[in-house]
């Protein structure tokens, strides 16, 4: 297993443990239900998007390894599509959930890569 599955697995791991104290901390505090709501949808939205461009990079790998020359596109329209419509959701239902706190979601699994990654580097020079 290379690095970079390494440390999307842990990403992920990362992920569940934070979506499930956030589901814990919406089903207790119900005045910040829509805030929590909000964070839980942008970071699902922010852990499939990561998923997509790992595979997508892996793909593109393959295609390098092959050297056969053909065009691997990122799937940037996709993502942002993703992004789009979580973002359509929030802002039709804003009664259920919060806009401000789905676009903070959003950014979570690039914090917790980036988190993560330098956490692995420090260990790596110990």
């Amino acid at each position: 297993m290379d690095d970079f599955s390494a440390t999307l697995k842990t990403v992920q791991n990362v992920f569940l443990f934070f979506l499930s104290f956030c589901l814990a901390a919406w089903a207790l505090l119900v005045d910040y239900r829509i805030y929590f709501a909000g964070i839980m949808l942008g970071a699902c939205a922010s852990m499939i998007n990561a998923r997509f461009l790992a595979w997508k990079i892996n793909k593109l790998a393959a295609a390098a390894i092959e050297q056969s020359g053909r065009k691997v596109p990122l799937g940037f329209l996709t993502r942002a599509a993703v992004a789009g419509f979580v973002g359509l959701v929030a802002v039709r239902y804003p009664e259920h959930v919060a806009l401000t706190t789905t676009i903070v979601g959003y950014f979570f699994a690039q914090l917790a890569t980036l988190v993560l990654g330098i956490l692995s580097i420090k260990k790596s020079k110990k």
